[in-house]
């Protein structure tokens, strides 16, 4: 069991960095189509993930010294189909007239070895059968596909980082694991039959998808960001090249940044959702859209208003407390004053931004103060597909 364990203990430490990697994609993939991200949903595909991840360590692990391999003699291709039933009957203690030979004949590599290679790939037809509704015929070529994929993996030496293969890549595994994925659709009714069905987990999140989440509309803002900090870091780049744009911002690299900063509110979240009618590259992204009330289209000055308060006033407000630390330390009592008095009206400012956000989620209301005072509000495009069974 320890030859087991160790692939499964990797796969555990390994498997919070993956999920982390694939999470974004995830996200961004169930909000486009279903404008939500059900925690089942997530299980499902999360579990998928680990076992795929468990599948492929327990083909590579343990890994032995580079070294150690280089000296290694043994065979690394075994072509002979069904040669696992000729070792059995060569190997096997089993004597179907001696009920004492019945378990130490299970406990023999000649039977483990097969039976581990077919169960290995259950899951996978179970998975692919119950979640992403396959065909029997695509189970089987996902499953040989597969399966060939982790023989190849071995008699490549882990794609050439060994000078030979470690492993014997067999064309009885191929036939084990194959199988094993054919096992799996045959028993995965009997294994999901109290688990959502992929048509009912569907229609939850398309039928939760018609509201619009704040955690949907951070991770539009989390889009919108990561694509106005690539232009700013492209744009800074290519104009600081020339010889004039440097000498504007000379010795004022904090006054460079904010201009920055407010011409990409301008274009991306003011400018931009005027010429698509209130979608930002994020809310392309999600499905979501800023509309305003009594208007077929929504009006400049109300993105003017909304922007504005949510990233001029309280970027202006950051701002100022980030760089507030010399003038509540200066010499002048009256500046230290207005400045401390100043910083504290800044605070209290914020203060009452999050409260708002806290009120919103407790409340679970969807529109923010800047929403409010622009008379703007943000909707789902997604539209409810027809025949949904069929996707």
């Amino acid at each position: 069991m320890s030859a087991y364990a160790a692939p499964i203990k990797t796969a555990l430490i390994v498997f919070p960095f993956l999920a982390f990697a694939i999470s974004f994609i995830l996200v961004i993939r169930e909000y486009r189509k279903y404008g939500t991200f059900l925690f089942r949903r997530a299980l499902i595909l999360y579990s998928f993930v680990f076992y795929l991840l468990c599948a492929y360590f327990l083909v590579i692990l343990p890994l032995p010294p580079r070294a150690e391999v280089a000296q290694y003699t043994s065979q690394i291709l075994e072509l002979r189909p069904f040669y696992f039933v000729s070792r059995f009957l060569q190997d096997t203690v089993l004597n179907i007239h001696d009920p004492s030979t019945f378990i130490p004949a299970l406990r023999q590599g000649v039977v483990l070895e097969p039976v581990f290679n077919v169960l290995l790939l259950v899951p996978l037809g179970v998975y692919l059968r119950y979640y992403y509704k396959l065909s029997f015929k695509k189970v089987v070529l996902a499953s040989f596909l597969l399966s060939l994929f982790f023989e190849l993996t071995q008699l490549s030496g882990l794609y050439f980082i060994y000078p030979r293969p470690y492993r014997l890549a067999d064309v009885n595994d191929l036939i084990n694991n194959t199988f094993g994925g054919m096992v799996g659709y045959a028993i995965t009714p009997m294994l999901t039959f109290l688990f959502p069905t992929r048509d009912e987990l569907d229609e939850a999140a398309y039928e939760k998808g018609q509201s619009v989440s704040l955690f949907r509309r951070f991770v539009a803002f989390l889009i919108d960001w990561f694509v106005i900090s690539i232009v700013q870091a492209i744009g800074m780049f290519t104009l600081n090249l020339i010889p004039e744009y440097k000498q504007w911002f000379a010795g004022y690299p904090v006054l460079e940044g904010r201009v920055w900063f407010f011409a990409m509110v301008f274009i991306v979240f003011m400018l931009l959702p005027k010429l698509t009618n209130g979608k930002t590259i994020g809310k392309k992204v999600v499905r979501i859209q800023v509309v305003e009330e009594g208007h077929e289209k929504i009006r400049f000055r109300a993105l003017f208003i909304r922007y504005g308060y949510l990233y001029v006033v309280y970027g202006l407000i950051s701002s100022y407390m980030t760089s507030s630390a010399d003038l509540l330390n200066s010499s002048n009592r009256m500046l230290q004053l207005v400045s401390f008095m100043l910083f504290l009206f800044c605070s209290f400012l914020l203060l009452l931004f999050f409260i708002n956000v806290l009120y919103v989620l407790v409340r679970k209301k969807r529109r923010l103060f800047y929403e409010k005072a622009s008379h703007t509000y943000t909707i789902s495009t997604i539209k409810r597909e027809k025949n949904v069974e069929n996707q």
